[in-house]
């Protein structure tokens, strides 16, 4: 049944018709000061698909902002929820655009996510999580430095330690990053290199006890 007015909610595939083709459209976000729909739009099909068939379609646009009066009798097809991979389009178009407000949101979306997934173990799935939250806003360190922890967890210690850098960068003189590099270091047989970066992380926080329980431990491997 096709909506009054036009008024599909989000995640809504809607199509037009022309002739013998079919248009489809994904609704991913209404700007109602604006009247605008943002949509994601697949390439032109000779039949309606089932809605097993949908990830299927070929996109020719995974953002384009359209008027929401500007489609020819649309109607709804399936109301469906949206996935990260419908919001790529999305998610660069606020960034060019300079809508802080709505990165944050979205970045934090992916953070909290990302958070949950890692409580449940689910390390490879909280990194891909953490990654987009990253790709919004680059010096966001807390996702750097817990992507690096899901690494970690996995004993990936070399990606971990580029991300534990990553995040000195945005973040310097971090304790909690500076120890981390040490402690993969240390996992990962790299005495010297552990060595000097626990005694960094000591010299921050001298009355932290584990960076010098880890220096203790790395100076008899480097003596044995």
């Amino acid at each position: 049944m096709n909506p009054p007015d036009n008024t599909f909610t989000l995640g809504d595939i809607f199509y037009t018709q022309q002739e013998d083709k079919f248009n489809l459209f994904k609704l991913i976000k209404f700007d109602a000061e604006f009247n605008t729909y943002h949509v994601k739009i697949y390439a032109p099909v000779a039949s309606l698909p089932a809605v097993e068939e949908l990830d299927n379609l070929s996109v020719i646009a995974y953002h384009a902002p359209i008027d929401k009066n500007g489609f020819e009798n649309p109607t709804l097809l399936y109301s469906t929820s949206i996935e990260d991979e419908d919001l790529i389009g999305y998610l660069e178009y606020i960034k060019q655009t300079g809508n802080v407000d709505e990165v944050v949101q979205y970045a934090s979306k992916y953070y909290k996510e990302a958070y949950q997934l890692s409580n449940q173990k689910k390390h490879e799935e909280a990194i891909g999580k953490y990654s987009k939250a990253i790709e919004l806003i680059p010096h966001f360190f807390e996702a750097i430095d817990n992507r690096a922890f899901c690494k970690m967890d996995l004993g990936r210690w070399k990606e971990a330690i580029e991300d534990f850098k990553h995040s000195l960068v945005v973040n310097p003189n971090s304790f909690l990053a500076i120890f981390s590099i040490g402690e993969c270091y240390f996992k990962s047989s790299d005495y010297a290199q552990a060595k000097d970066y626990f005694e960094q992380a000591i010299l921050i926080n001298p009355e932290h006890e584990l960076p010098k329980k880890f220096l203790a431990q790395t100076l008899e491997q480097l003596e044995a």
